[in-house]
């Protein structure tokens, strides 16, 4: 081909044009400018751009499903990326850059489907900002292959959409703001998210803006910035404002515990709460609220007793073992739980929490990055955790059923006052050792990187180097404790739960409960006066008070607190963070999982303990708490596997069963169907 070609592939954005050729943001800009409202300068790279680019390319598949879906999405994407601009379209793109005011440029996607009405598309497509002239190629090859993602096809799919994506680009100058951010209305109160301050002439602006175009459309957010008093506009769509549910919370300054207590608590585990609350002293307080558990820090005092964090869990160690050893009446354990937590958290982790913020102290001393040298200096340590991977690895491992039995045994003689829930109404694994899952993947610790150390130490001045040595070796005692204190604290739960089942025995024999497990159902006051003797309870009034309390919590699962991160509102699409890259497709196992499969599917958890990630096969995971460097993501790393983190809705949304993509790069979960 020669010549220059016959199609004007970059479009100036102003009333008039083509808008079949421009997609949703800059049609949006459009909207803007035509409804009076400031937009900056802009052009439209029409999406007959992507079409030529995309023609040398394959195929895309009509779903996920399809045999070799992912590894064609690739190939397309490699496509794209070497194919040759058409003939005369670098000079074409010259001539409109000429056009534009600044230095740093804006190259956002606009896609076909973006910001239309149920189909928002929002976060599937990428932009560029601050963009240099020089770099503008490159950044536009990069917008422009974003559209060819397991995430795009996926959205598309699930919404009858053609997969074969329709992507133009917009590209305006880049405006740097005091304030920026998005406005929204539904008619009636408008809803302003603000990053940095937005002066009262701004925010004016915005509301006069809002009532001017939702008189036009409808309910409709946009997104502005501002660099004075007047705020410039750079995008519009429909407003979707989710459901309002009811907010669970505790009052100011109380925060959930989601990440060890996703759940709501039995009545039980709400009344152990209580007990540890008023008794131990530990450095921080707790409360039931809505059926789930909240704290929040009281003033941080110095670690009590031995400050070698070894030493003080041995310590805690020997008294545990000693009471543990024998069983005793349910005063008497919970005396021993209330001493052990006393300790544990009163001592130990105080103890464990000091050494590593010595340590942390040396690194930012000596110019370091703790987030990412304090896990190297901390790898490589045994602890709990290791011999329970390990554990878990044999099980794995295992060749024919009888040896699969036999490496279960030793994992619940090792492990098997643990549960999958940290509520003593759980049964632990003892009680249910054939719920440890058969298939598992193959355990990996990461070893200690000692040349980290030495470049630390040898950027620290000469009084902390004499220090340094001392302060890593106990951080890493520390390390191993903060691993090695869950298991002691699941032992003496796991004491408590027995003792109490003991004291539910006894009370289906004296005709008060129908089941022993209706115990962890009455208030643990009302258990503790039975056992004493103190009250008589009719059966009748029983078995209501057990009936309203388990409904009591089945009715708090469907009201959880809200959590940080924000529900996705679009049908069959949840947003997260990313937490480990990859891309997988298979069916939902919602965590704790019943049954059994010899598929690893994608594992979908409100939250998953520490103890139990060595336990799951999994193909992904997506949990709806946690970050980039908390447990989930960094084991999902470590295993290779990709993980969705902070993907708040994912249990509401989906089913046992349901086919998904998850996408780790991205932070998306998409239902298949």
């Amino acid at each position: 081909m020669s010549g220059r070609s016959v199609i004007s592939f970059c479009v100036p954005l102003r009333p008039g044009a083509p808008l079949d050729r421009v997609g949703g943001k800059a049609r949006s800009l459009i909207g803007l400018a035509e409804a009076g409202l400031p937009v900056p300068p802009a052009f439209a790279v029409s999406s007959e751009l992507f079409a030529a680019l995309r023609r040398g390319g394959p195929p895309l598949p009509a779903d996920l499903t399809a045999p070799g879906a992912l590894e064609t999405i690739a190939q397309a994407g490699q496509a794209l990326r070497a194919a040759p601009w058409p003939d005369g379209f670098l000079d074409e793109l010259t001539g409109a850059l000429a056009w534009l005011p600044g230095e740093r440029l804006s190259i956002r996607s606009s896609g076909d489907i973006e910001d239309e009405s149920g189909a928002l598309a929002a976060g599937l497509f990428t932009s560029r900002l601050r963009v240099a002239r020089e770099s503008v190629e490159q950044a536009l090859r990069d917008v422009l292959a974003t559209a060819l993602s397991p995430g795009v096809i996926a959205y598309l799919a699930a919404r009858g959409r053609a997969t074969e994506p329709v992507l133009a680009v917009v590209i305006h100058p880049y405006l740097r703001g005091g304030a920026a951010g998005t406005a929204a209305t539904d008619g009636t109160t408008p809803v302003m998210e603000t990053r940095g301050t937005a002066s009262a002439p701004v925010q004016q602006a915005l509301q006069n803006a809002l009532e001017v175009l939702a008189a036009r459309h409808g309910a409709v957010e946009v997104e502005w910035v501002a660099s004075d008093d007047a705020p410039v506009f750079l995008q519009l769509r429909p407003y979707q404002p989710g459901a309002r549910r009811p907010i669970v919370s505790a009052g100011d300054d109380w925060r959930w515990d989601a990440s060890h207590n996703p759940l709501p608590l039995s009545a039980a585990q709400a009344g152990l709460v209580e007990l540890v609350d008023q008794r131990c002293q530990v450095p921080f307080a707790q409360r039931i609220a809505g059926g789930y558990l909240f704290y929040k820090h009281r003033t941080a005092r110095g670690p009590r007793g031995p400050v070698s964090p070894r030493e003080a869990f041995a310590i805690l160690e020997e008294m545990a073992n000693r009471r543990l050893a024998q069983p005793e009446s349910l005063e008497e354990a919970l005396e021993t739980f209330v001493a052990i937590y006393d300790q544990l958290f009163g001592v130990v982790q105080p103890t464990t929490r000091a050494a590593r913020e010595e340590l942390a102290r040396l690194v930012r001393r000596a110019g370091a990055e703790t987030a990412t040298v304090l896990p190297a200096l901390l790898a490589g340590v045994r602890s709990a955790a290791t011999a329970r991977a390990e554990a878990a690895d044999r099980i794995a491992r295992a060749s024919t059923e009888s040896e699969r039995d036999r490496a279960r045994a030793a994992y619940v003689s090792a492990f098997g006052d643990e549960s999958p829930v940290w509520d003593v109404a759980e049964p632990t694994w003892s009680e249910q050792p054939m719920a440890i899952p058969a298939r598992l993947p193959p355990a990996t610790v990461r070893e200690n990187d000692a040349g980290v150390a030495s470049a630390v130490r040898d950027r620290l001045p000469p009084d902390d180097q004499e220090r340094w040595e001392e302060a890593l070796a106990r951080a890493r005692e520390a390390a191993a404790v903060a691993e090695d204190d869950d298991g002691l604290y699941a032992r003496a739960q796991a004491h408590v739960r027995r003792a109490l089942l003991a004291e539910g025995e006894r009370l289906v024999t004296a005709g008060i409960l129908a089941r022993a497990d209706d115990v962890f159902w009455l208030s643990l006051q009302i258990v503790r006066r039975l056992a004493r003797g103190d009250v008589t309870v009719p059966r009748d009034f029983v078995a209501r008070y057990v009936a309203a309390a388990r409904a009591g919590n089945e009715r708090a699962r469907t009201e959880p607190p809200s959590l940080d991160a924000a529900v996705e509102t679009e049908a069959g699409v949840i947003r997260g963070r990313p937490g480990s890259p990859g891309a997988r497709i298979g069916r939902v196992r919602r965590w704790p999982i019943s049954g059994t499969s010899d598929e690893a599917g994608i594992v979908v958890a409100r939250t998953i303990l520490p103890t139990e990630l060595p336990l799951i096969a999994a193909a992904a995971l997506v949990v709806e708490t946690g970050g980039v460097l908390d447990h989930v993501a960094a084991q999902a790393r470590e295993r290779g596997i990709p993980a969705v983190v902070g993907a708040a809705g994912a249990l509401d949304a989906l089913a046992d069963g349901d086919r998904v993509l998850v996408d780790g790069d991205a932070g998306l979960v998409a239902k298949l169907g």
